[in-house]
Order: C-alpha cells, then structure tokens, then sequence
C-alpha cells in the first residue's frame, strides 16, 4: 500500500478539473454480467465506449466492409452513457476512391444508429472514430470524418477520434484530425509484431520521448490508460496472432511450455490455446498491465493534458479489471489529472 500511496498523494494537486470516468468494452457480444453493472455503478462510470463494429477492405469485393459485429444482448444501463467506437483499418482507407468516401461515411452512421435503436434507452453525444492514419491516408481520413460531422450535426452529436502518442509527437507531419476533441491511446506504444519489444503495451521509457509538443497540439484531449492483458504469439520469428487474457502465470502452469525469459516461453509440444494450435517451436510473450502500470501510465501523462475537461478512461472491461480496479483504484488514477 506504500507504493499505492506515494502515487495517490503526487497524483493530487487541487485543479479543479471537470473530470468524467469512462471505459471501453471490446468484445463481440456486449452482455454485461451483474458484476460488471455493479462494478460500472461502483466505480461511478459515466461513458462506456463499445466497439461497434470495425471497417475493413475486402479484396475480393474491392469494397469496405464491416466486420466483426458488436451482438447487443444487455440493451439497459443506467446513468452510463452509451459512446459507438468504430475501428477503420488503414488498408480501408489506402483502397477506398474519394469518390466513395461520402458512401462509406452514410454506411457506417447507418450502421451506427441501427444498433443503437437495440437499446432501450441510450443518451448519445458521442461517436468516436479509431483509425490509425498516416501521411498517405490523412486526406482520406479527414474528408471521413469532416461526412461523419455533417450526418451528426443535425442530432448535435459530437465526433471524436482515438489519437496516437506519435500523432502528437509529429502532428506537423500526421496532421490534426478536424475535430474539437480526441481521446489520446497511452498505450501500445512499440512494436507488437517485433519479437525483440519486451512489452508494447506500456513502456514507461519508451513512453517518455513521445511526451513532446502536448503544449503545441491544438485538440482537447481525453486519455485512454492500458488495464489489458495479452499473448504475442510468434511463429519462425513472425507474429502470428494476439492472444487475450493469458498471463505469465498462466503459461508457467502449463506443461506444455517452458520459460526461458521473465514473460518469454516455447511451445514443447503441440497444444491448443485459447482456440489457437500451438506447435513445438513457437514462442509466446506474455504482456501485462496491473493497477500500479496503470497509476504510473496516469502520473506520467497527467501533467500533459492542460485542458479543464477531460474523460479518464480505461480499457478495457474484463473480469480482470473488475477485480483489481475497485472505487478506490479509479479514485486514485482519476485524482492524478485533478
């Protein structure tokens, strides 16, 4: 509890902010167990940002298509606000004509609207776009966003987009989405897909010398801190898929593995893992987060963010973070930006 309080009382310096608590849910069947309602009253969690659905280009139809649809089975959730995330790949926009972007912008807020009528009761103010652009698909991306603007505007829905650490670094270069806000992503900040990184999730030192030009960048941001964890599985060398929610604890009591590294270990034997088959010789990396990467990941980036109001949000919603982020940990990682 030591380490917990040194964090707690440099985290607080009287701002007085306007500060909202939100968290994202990523998975493809949006059922929320009582747990989870109790944990989103307990922890006074205002937004919950759910992936709806995410955009991807299909070569066969050389068309944008969506993917990996949300099911809406809990269609209830009081005092939360319900915030629609849609994932647009790069490839989308690097295929897709200009012609065609004013057609997609029209699919996607149909789609949008479509799922939201499933609930119930749902107090939409936002939509958030998550595309991890480049200097290519900048133009593209922004004629997107400025169709997704005009298609809101009559319904004063606000559109906002993820932002990443070195989209801030270099805004000079990416460019700056034409919106008022965004929700800056203080996480997966290395190369996933290296087999070298140690862990791309969060890298304190890594994260430092992206900490530039926050006193430059003309958006409001919100921040989005890491409270996941994964399995990079790596097959000759190469990433072969991402796998949730196994831990290094949980491959250390496998017999089907060995470790040869603090979060490295080596298939022995053919297995299967979560739906993925294993084969001797592949390696997995196991990359964590806990309450306290995640108190540190908020003291670091608190002192960056000058705007009054600001969403803390966390992701993502998992029996995990139920389980380590109680009323309390939310306090102390909200009170760093106070």
């Amino acid at each position: 509890m030591g380490f917990v309080f040194l964090y707690t009382v440099s985290c607080s310096n009287n701002s007085n902010k306007e500060i909202s608590r939100g968290v994202y849910f990523w998975k493809t069947n949006f059922s929320l167990s009582t747990a989870e309602l109790n944990w989103l009253k307990e922890t006074e969690i205002q937004k919950l940002y759910v992936r709806f659905f995410d955009v991807d280009w299909n070569p066969n139809a050389n068309t944008a298509v969506p993917v990996g649809d949300v099911s809406i089975e809990t269609k209830k959730i009081d005092g939360v606000e319900i915030i629609p995330v849609v994932f647009i790949t790069n490839r989308t926009l690097t295929n897709l004509p200009d012609s065609l972007i004013s057609e997609l912008s029209n699919n996607i807020y149909k789609k949008i609207v479509a799922k939201l009528n499933l609930f119930e009761t749902h107090t939409t103010k936002e939509i958030q776009l998550d595309c991890d652009w480049t200097k290519t698909t900048r133009e593209k991306y922004f004629n997107l966003i400025e169709q997704m603007k005009q298609l809101t505007e009559i319904n004063k829905i606000e559109i906002t987009t993820t932002i990443r650490l070195h989209q801030v670094k270099f805004f000079n270069k990416t460019g700056v989405p034409p919106i008022k806000r965004g929700m800056l992503m203080f996480y997966n900040m290395s190369d996933v897909s290296d087999i070298r990184t140690r862990n791309s999730i969060y890298d304190e030192g890594l994260a430092k010398k992206y900490l530039i030009n926050f006193d430059k960048y003309p958006l409001d941001l919100d921040v989005v801190l890491p409270a996941f964890s994964w399995s990079c599985w790596f097959r000759n060398g190469k990433l072969k898929n991402l796998i949730n929610n196994v831990k290094a604890k949980d491959l250390e009591e496998n017999l089907n593995f060995v470790k040869e590294d603090k979060n490295i270990f080596r298939a022995i034997k053919e297995s299967s893992l979560n739906g993925n088959y294993i084969l001797p010789g592949d390696y997995l990396r196991t990359e964590e987060t806990d309450f306290n990467m995640t108190l540190g990941a908020a003291e670091l980036i608190a002192p960056h963010i000058k705007n009054k109001k600001i969403n803390v949000s966390i992701y993502h919603l998992t029996g995990e973070v139920i389980k380590n982020y109680g009323t309390d940990e939310l306090k102390d990682i909200v009170d760093c930006f106070d």
